[in-house]
């Protein structure tokens, strides 16, 4: 399937959905299956129907360096536990959209290179707008009910490893570095993720990226 028509069919089945607040999706993988690409490309389809979109990302809301990194850094565990900060994600971005919200949000809550948390007035969502949240760990058992709509992308544990490697090669001083890191820490996390939360049953659609000309639903 070609990826426009891909992306053209989530952005329609978003939009048949019939609710009284802001839309929730969560774009959910493990790290470098194409999630925050495929995320971008949902925004900006969205935006070309004219729907307010509102662009986010779990990864806005890290726990500060101290507490990410306290496992270790290349701990599996600690990223998969420690890397964020899952109450401020839902009580400043996800509770207020849902039913009965104030729509009074946050989009962000800590910056991540000052690692210093985001003091901020909140923005005020439009009833109709469409929020466009991905993340690896989206759909863990207490998160996964305050999306509307879940997009879980599929993508080969080797294809995803090689991608990220050759993605954070220059962050980690080479691509062997990178793709360790990957192996020991970031994927390892991602079968965590798998196993304990199932998020394949949780979603409303399936996406194999595997062939990023042309990924299909599951």
């Amino acid at each position: 399937m070609k990826r426009n028509e891909l992306v053209s069919e989530i952005a329609n089945r978003i939009l048949r959905l019939n609710l009284t607040h802001p839309i929730r999706v969560g774009v959910s993988g493990i790290t470098a299956s194409g999630k925050t690409t495929l995320a971008n490309e949902l925004m900006e389809e969205l935006r070309v129907r004219k729907i307010d979109v509102v662009r986010t990302s779990i990864d806005n809301f890290h726990n500060p360096r101290n507490v990410r990194y306290r496992q270790g850094k290349e701990s599996a565990i600690g990223y998969y536990e420690d890397a964020h900060d899952y109450n401020s994600f839902k009580q400043k971005l996800l509770i207020p959209l849902g039913p009965g919200g104030n729509l009074q949000y946050q989009p962000i809550s800590l910056d991540l290179e000052k690692d210093e948390y985001i003091s901020s007035d909140s923005k005020v969502a439009k009833r109709d707008s469409v929020f466009v949240i991905d993340g690896t760990f989206l759909f863990k058992k207490d998160l996964s009910n305050l999306f509307d709509y879940k997009i879980l992308v599929n993508t080969d544990f080797d294809l995803a490893r090689k991608r990220g490697a050759k993605r954070e090669e220059v962050n980690f001083g080479s691509y062997e570095k990178a793709e360790e890191m990957f192996l020991n820490r970031y994927h390892a996390a991602s079968k965590l993720y798998l196993n304990q939360h199932l998020p394949q049953l949780k979603a409303d659609v399936i996406i194999n990226n595997d062939d990023l000309d042309n990924p299909y639903f599951v």
